[in-house]
């Protein structure tokens, strides 16, 4: 008798601890992590030491959170609905969250849930991915969900669940030649393959979407992809990285997942499907949706501002002036790259990194100093969130720290996204 293979080993969460610990410390000493602000003033936060500092870390790339229109519909909520209302949406929702997931369907040319973030909808949407329900209607196919290296941790974190209904595999970063590989051996097993990625990767980067489209309909596999970065900032819809190489509805063979926190401007999470049939599915099946709450009353109302915004034609202005913002970034950094709103700059060495996040926090600029298990071993680096309420001076300003700390500290050059 062959004796059992041994289980593939997806999380190992001591080591982790151990190798990153010293690192979480000092970073948390510095002001670098878990810092309570005390206030804020535009992109100008406030510290606990009394700082005052330009924040390169907010994700709401075209400055939504601070919009005039939705602060004000925030707080816009009828006394009659209360704070809250504690009940999981499989029994009630109320009727300003239905409107806002018909608008965003609308908007978005695909069946709209909301969720309270991004990751409470892949916690919904996963599994059943991974069951082999969400491919044909009334039918289960066996499912192989192939990861790309980058995915976001909010999906690498469910693997050991996926992985007890389905095959999973890993491709190296962006790598088209592996995916292929993988995609025609899943295919010679009778499983359905899946590709797992981001629409713009939270380390810098962006996937190569027209390129997936076009193999995902040659080998005729599906696309899950994250694009929680590109909603809001690409598409003359604000229909994200992804959705603006379409043109039109959501393919079939997509699945979104997007958040509302970020280039959106308001708050909550998301997921887009082609098909009433999978919406049903997932809104009687998926685990969160079914037994947990659903946006809190103030955050669906300032969603439903930014839906407004859409239509009223604010948001192509916005978008053109992060473009701007980020191309001066280029420029003073001599490192011309894809548009993304998110740009890396390497440093290597995580003690390194962190004097350099430092410095850069006493030359009055917060960024986020990014060390392993976020990236590699030995490839730390300063992570910077553009947006379009940043000024030519705060770009300026920022780029010349950053040229100073990156000459004292590099040890390493890396590629956007590596």
């Amino acid at each position: 008798m062959t004796a059992p293979s041994k289980p593939t080993r997806l999380r190992n969460t001591p080591f982790v601890i151990k190798e990153s610990s010293a690192q979480y410390e000092r970073a948390v000493g510095s002001n670098l992590m878990q810092v309570s602000i005390t206030g804020r003033k535009g992109k100008s936060v406030f510290l606990p030491d009394g700082r005052d500092v330009v924040e390169f870390v907010n994700c709401s790339y075209l400055g939504l959170d601070l919009h005039p229109r939705v602060i004000a519909a925030s707080k816009s909520v009828e006394d009659e609905w209360g704070m809250n209302f504690c009940c999981a949406r499989s029994r009630f929702s109320f009727e300003p969250q239905r409107l806002l997931e018909e608008e965003l369907s609308e908007l978005y040319r695909g069946r709209a849930i909301t969720f309270p973030s991004t990751t409470t909808a892949h916690i919904s949407l996963m599994p059943l991915l991974a069951s082999g329900v969400l491919f044909e209607e009334g039918a289960t196919r066996k499912a192989c969900l192939i990861f790309d290296q980058f995915a976001h941790s909010s999906m690498q974190y469910l693997k050991p669940v996926l992985a007890a209904e389905a095959t999973v595999e890993s491709v190296p970063h962006n790598s088209l030649e592996d995916l292929r590989r993988q995609v025609t051996a899943a295919r010679a097993r009778g499983e359905t393959p899946v590709y797992v990625a981001d629409g713009i990767y939270s380390m810098g980067g962006l996937c190569p979407a027209r390129e997936l489209l076009d193999m995902a309909e040659e080998l005729d596999f599906f696309l899950y992809v994250d694009d929680a970065h590109g909603l809001g900032i690409f598409g003359e819809r604000g229909e994200g990285q992804l959705l603006s190489q379409t043109g039109g509805d959501v393919p079939d063979r997509v699945i979104l997942t997007f958040s509302l926190s970020k280039g959106f401007g308001a708050y909550g999470g998301g997921l887009l499907v082609q098909g009433e049939w999978r919406e049903r599915l997932i809104r009687s099946y998926g685990q969160v949706y079914a037994f947990s709450a659903a946006q809190t009353f103030q955050a669906v109302y300032a969603c439903r501002a930014v839906v407004d915004l859409h239509h009223e034609g604010a948001i192509a202005p916005l978008q053109r002036t992060l473009r701007e913002r980020v191309a001066l970034f280029d420029e003073l950094m001599e490192r011309p790259l894809p548009f993304s709103p998110i740009r890396m700059v390497p440093i290597g060495d995580e003690e390194n990194a962190l004097k350099a996040g430092e410095e850069l926090l006493d030359a009055g600029y917060f960024a986020s100093v990014v060390f392993f298990p976020i990236v590699r071993r030995k490839s730390a680096q300063l992570r910077l969130c553009i947006a379009a309420n940043h000024t030519e001076d705060h770009i300026r300003g920022v780029a010349a720290a950053l040229r100073d700390v990156q000459a004292k500290y590099a040890t390493v050059t890396v590629s956007e996204g590596g």
